[in-house]
């Protein structure tokens, strides 16, 4: 069992799970709406929802939020505690527990690699943010504010103009029922 696994059980059963190894996460989004609000991280019922597939697939909960099975962990991250604070902090929490592959938004999990990767991306990274934002948009506007004054900002800003346009070719696709996911099934 591994990240990849995990994924296509999510997106066989209804879920847009999209895997980052690199963190490594898994980037779940669920409505367009809710991501775009000022409280980012999954909704309670969407964690519910997860959480009742991961038992079903093998997976034993270790508390709210934690599942083992498989040979791997995997968490669900929770809302940051105030809308001031950087939605990537519980996510990077999870991650900096080492052996736990965190389940987060699009928008924690870029965050979360820009923290990681910061000035020193690579163009294959750039690569992997371009391909999940054309699967689940992030709340890009969220990002900027937390860009400002970041050692990170120049990378991120360098690579909006794309992130951006992958986004709406994505949601511009879902809008037209033409959008074919790359998402492992």
């Amino acid at each position: 069992m591994d990240l990849i696994k995990v994924c296509r059980w999510l997106n066989r059963n209804g879920v847009s799970a999209a895997p980052c190894p690199w963190l490594p996460a898994i980037s779940i989004f669920d409505d367009e709406l809710y991501e775009g609000h000022d409280l980012d991280g999954l909704r309670p019922r969407d964690r519910l929802r997860i959480r009742r597939l991961l038992v079903a697939h093998g997976l034993a909960p270790r508390g709210a939020r934690a599942f083992e099975g498989h040979g791997l962990r995997v968490e669900l991250s929770t809302p940051p505690r105030s809308l001031a604070s950087d939605p990537s902090e519980e996510l990077r929490r999870v991650l900096a527990g080492g052996r736990t592959i965190a389940a987060g938004t699009p928008t924690q999990v870029l965050l979360a690699t820009l923290h990681r990767e910061g000035a020193t991306m690579s163009p294959d990274r750039s690569s992997d943010l371009v391909d999940l934002l054309y699967e689940q948009p992030a709340n890009l506007e969220k990002v900027d504010r937390f860009a400002r004054g970041a050692p990170w900002e120049r990378t991120y800003l360098a690579t909006r103009p794309e992130l951006k346009a992958a986004q709406e070719t994505g949601t511009e696709l879902r809008r037209q029922r033409r959008f074919r996911s790359r998402l492992p099934r």
